[in-house]
C-alpha cells in the first residue's frame, strides 16, 4: 500500500521533472511547455500508480496493458505537435517536442511505479540531450 507521503513525493517529483523538461521546450518557443509537460508527467505517474493498485485488487496481468495505454494515449498528444511546412521544400516541425513528450510520459510511469532513481537519471539525460546535443547540431551545421 502506497502511503500518502509516498504518493505526494511521486506526484511532486513528476510535476518537477515535467516542469524542468517543459522549461527547456518553452524557452525555445515550442508548442508544449512547462504546464503541458508537468501535467503529462503527473498524469502518467498517477495512471501507473492506479494501475499498480488495480493490479493488487484485480488481475496482475493487466498492469502492462495499463502502462501501454499511457504510451498509446500520449502518442496521440505527440502527433498533435508535429506539422509540416511547405516552402521550397518540406520542413517537419515538432519531432523533438513529440519525442520529448513521449519520454516524459515514460519518466512519469517510472516515477509512478517507484523507480525514482532511474526516472531522475532519465530526466537528467533528456535535458542533457536537449541542451548539449542542440549545441553540437549548431556547431556542426546540422540545424539552422
Amino acid at each position: 500500500m502506497l502511503s500518502d507521503k509516498d504518493l505526494l513525493i511521486r506526484l511532486l517529483s513528476a510535476m518537477l521533472v515535467g516542469a524542468i523538461i517543459g522549461f527547456e521546450r518553452q524557452i525555445r518557443n515550442r508548442h508544449a511547455g512547462i504546464r503541458t509537460f508537468s501535467i503529462l508527467c503527473m498524469a502518467s505517474t498517477l495512471t501507473a500508480i492506479l494501475g499498480l493498485k488495480a493490479g493488487e485488487i484485480l488481475d496482475k496481468t493487466n498492469i502492462p496493458q495499463i502502462l501501454f495505454a499511457i504510451i498509446l494515449g500520449m502518442s496521440f498528444l505527440g502527433a498533435g505537435v508535429i506539422y509540416k511546412e511547405m516552402q521550397k521544400y518540406v520542413i517537419i516541425h515538432g519531432l523533438t517536442t513529440s519525442t520529448t513528450l513521449m519520454m516524459t510520459a515514460v519518466i512519469g510511469v517510472g516515477i509512478g511505479i517507484g523507480y525514482l532513481k532511474a526516472s531522475f537519471l532519465a530526466a537528467f539525460l533528456t535535458i542533457f540531450t536537449l541542451i548539449v546535443f542542440r549545441f553540437f547540431e549548431k556547431l556542426f551545421g546540422l540545424k539552422k
